[in-house]
């Protein structure tokens, strides 16, 4: 392969895009336990996960052998082959990672690096026995399958382990704890915070070859030679510490162990999948220096055995690599501040380990049902054999005060700060030990599973979201599935594409790559803005005031009527023009009204159930406000669906009389809409006979409309399908106005009725 330094240059570039898209994916694995328990503003967690990021990448150059010798065997490549797998890794791994970040999907970047591995290295390694091979070489020579298949058990059985792990030690602590704990078990919780931070002191301490280049000399030294002494000064120090801060201070000592463990668990991210990121454009430097310090003719003759057992080649001295860490612990810092889509990612799994019920990201599946029919058939039985004493004990435990449970706006938060300790300390102990071990765990993975442990042991997963949890669940294990398909797939196909056209393969799938990146940014400030408005109306309180609820409900009706009335409009503009494109659009639109009427319906009613007995007379005009608006989504879907498949299926359209008969209707359902959301936002129900002659106006202009239609197909001036939807239309047009008149009338008998003062 000619232009050696170009592709090196690329490589180096990449190597920096996928650090963003990297620690985009990653970054909730650290920061979803301080974000969810809201121990502090985002960007003081940041800053103290920050610190952690800096220092792991500090302390991971025994990770980088893992890109090397994990998954193939480089001695038997020569440089313009490892280029050539390590492009096609690179690329494949920006565009799927990012994908995933788009739609707000966590997975696992360790397993991605190793299926792109393999599949990047099976593809010339085909590409190689398949030519000349003067060698002799067998495909097992040059892959490293059982390798590979070690790391991949190793991720598999983390995912038990973790799970396991966090529920376990969650059920403990919060039988120990409770739920109503602020305030008490000062004691207790100082001690288990001096353990806390005495574990993560020791897992910093035991790198010990990385600790030396952080900590030099007779200091370090001492350190080491005395880790049991100086871990139990750690420990009675931090005793001592917290005791002071809980009793004299009235901290509460978990927010002091979420940010210790925050900053753990960047650390040990930082330290184990700095390695996914960079240490392919590391090797290619490290290769491209060997390769002219040899003064070789060509690169395609350039043997790359100087990683041979997979033993790091010392280019460059420890304090290079050490500034290259540092460097891209600045990049990945800087990626936590300013990326909209590490947000997502973690808002994701946020809402499946949050404590309470409410808005829910996933659909339930029929896996998923039968899933908790299973768990509740065996809990149920387990009910009865065990002692009512025992289990009363357990219930009593898990109680929680009405200030615990308080849901205002400014306390609210996901889960409180014990779960979040134990996310914490369980995850980065499991992910320390890893890293330790030079293991390449999947950090995704480990505090994923912690997380949904700690949260079935914390009984979050209750009967009104127990569903939906686990398909969330059950949805992002598979994602990870389809990592490992896709990387392995992607990188196969690319390395294969770029040996075949060389340096024109790195062109186009550099233009693919920033293409990929541009529309993926466009359509994520799209739906973040759409998920952001969902967030915002599921986490306002729970208000007590009915006014408050008034003006809230008049505010959801008045979009809800806005949206019916544009979607409307679309349908039928859609049919008249045959804008198939239009109609397919409409189609989504009218599925998201649907989703956002359930979801208004259940944010109304939630905050009705809270206003208090005073206002019970009023209730039943509320709850038919609410039924209207599911009844308003339902016609949309009724008369768009058929529309667009008639069209679709290529029938023929509306002829022109049929046209200004649609248009007209169009015409008076249009300002009648606007009427209505006028009265909506002005209250001024003292209109409402002034649109009730409207609505009768519609519904005779409906009426001659249809027999109008009924004559030209008696006349057989009018074709069958056409026909059919547009009487249809007129039938569903006015159900519209008959539904939205009764959510007026039912709005306004609720308003009279309840509002106070």
């Amino acid at each position: 392969m000619d232009h050696l330094y170009i592709i090196v240059f690329v490589l180096v570039v990449l190597g920096i895009v996928d650090l963003v898209v990297g620690v985009t994916n990653d970054a909730v694995n650290f920061l979803i336990s301080a974000i969810g328990s809201k121990v502090a503003r985002r960007k003081y967690i940041y800053l103290v996960a920050g610190a952690g990021i800096i220092l792991g990448c500090l302390f991971s150059g025994g990770m980088m052998e893992v890109a090397r010798k994990g998954i193939f065997n480089p001695q038997f490549f020569y440089l313009d082959q490892l280029l050539i797998i390590f492009l096609a890794v690179m690329f494949t791994d920006i565009i799927l990672i990012d994908l995933f970040n788009t739609f707000g999907f966590p997975t696992s970047t360790t397993v991605a690096i190793v299926f792109e591995l393999l599949g990047g290295a099976l593809a010339l390694g085909l590409i190689v026995i398949g030519g000349d091979n003067p060698d002799g070489l067998k495909i097992e020579q040059l892959i490293n399958t059982q390798n590979a298949l070690i790391i991949l058990a190793g991720i598999v059985l983390s995912i038990v382990i973790a799970f396991l792990s966090g529920a376990i030690i969650q059920f403990v602590s919060r039988m120990v704890f409770t739920f109503r704990h602020k305030g008490r078990f000062k004691f207790l919780f100082s001690v288990a915070g001096a353990i806390a931070i005495t574990a993560i002191c020791f897992l910093i301490l035991k790198k010990d070859e990385a600790f030396a280049n952080i900590i030099y000399g007779s200091v370090a030294d001492g350190v080491l030679n005395n880790l049991p002494l100086v871990l139990s000064l750690i420990f009675g120090l931090s005793t001592i510490v917290f005791l002071l801060l809980s009793y004299f201070f009235k901290v509460d000592i978990p927010k002091i162990v979420v940010f210790a463990g925050t900053f753990t668990i960047a650390l040990s991210f930082a330290s184990n999948d700095l390695a996914n990121f960079i240490s392919i454009p590391l090797s290619s430097l490290e290769g491209a220096n060997e390769f002219i310090s040899n003064v070789h003719a060509s690169p395609s003759m350039f043997l790359m055995d100087i990683w041979q057992g997979g033993v790091l080649n010392n280019v460059w001295s420890p304090k290079v690599y050490n500034i290259i860490y540092l460097l891209s612990g600045i990049v990945m810092v800087i990626t936590i501040f300013a990326s909209r889509k590490l947000r997502t990612v973690t808002e994701t799994v946020m809402y499946l380990g949050r404590q309470d019920s409410g808005y829910e990201t996933f659909e339930p599946t029929n896996m998923s049902r039968y899933i908790v029919y299973a768990f509740f058939n065996i809990y149920n039985k387990l009910n009865k054999w065990l002692p009512a004493a025992f289990t009363n004990r357990i219930t009593n435990r898990y109680e929680r005060s009405e200030e615990d449970a308080d849901t205002d706006i400014e306390k609210a938060v996901y889960f409180d700060t014990v779960r979040a300790s134990v996310n914490l300390a369980v995850a980065s102990l499991l992910i320390g030990v890893g890293t330790y071990f030079t293991i390449p765990l999947s950090t995704t993975f480990v505090v994923f599973m912690v997380v949904m442990g700690t949260s079935l042991a914390d009984q979050a997963w209750g009967r009104e979201s127990a569903v939906y949890r686990i398909t969330g669940v059950l949805t992002i294990l598979g994602g990870w599935f389809i990592t490992a398909t896709m990387a392995f797939i992607g990188a196969f196909v690319l390395a294969i594409f770029i040996w075949w056209a060389e340096i024109y393969a790195v062109a186009v799938l550099l233009v693919l790559t920033v293409f990929v990146m541009f529309r993926s940014a466009k359509y994520h400030k799209k739906i973040y803005s759409q998920r952001q408005e969902i967030n915002l109306k599921n986490n306002n309180a729970h208000h007590k005031n009915i006014n408050t609820v008034i003006d809230l409900g008049s505010e959801r009706i008045r979009k809800h009527i806005l949206e019916t009335s544009k979607i409307y409009m679309l349908i039928i503009q859609g049919f008249v023009d045959e804008n198939l494109k239009q109609l397919k659009e409409t189609c989504e639109k009218t599925k998201e009204l649907t989703k956002t009427s359930r979801k208004t319906k259940e944010e109304l009613f939630d905050n009705f159930t809270n206003v208090g007995v005073g206002s019970f007379d009023s209730g039943h005009y509320f709850i038919q406000a609410l039924d209207y608006l599911g009844e308003l989504s339902a016609t949309l879907n009724q008369m768009s669906v058929p529309i667009c498949n008639h069209l679709d299926n290529q029938h023929k359209g509306l002829s022109n009389s049929q046209k200004e008969d649609a248009l007209l209707l169009l015409e008076e359902m249009t300002g009648f809409f606007n009427f209505q959301v006028h009265i909506e936002k002005e209250n001024k129900f003292e209109a409402v006979p002034e649109i009730i002659d409207k609505q009768k106006y519609i519904i005779n202009l409906i009426e001659d409309l249809r027999k109008k239609q009924i004559k030209r197909i008696m006349n057989g001036k009018s074709r069958q399908r056409s026909s059919i939807l547009l009487l249809e239309c007129y039938a569903e047009s006015k159900n519209l106005v008959l539904y939205t008149i009764n959510l007026l009338k039912s709005h306004r008998d609720f308003y009279k009725n309840s509002r106070l003062g």
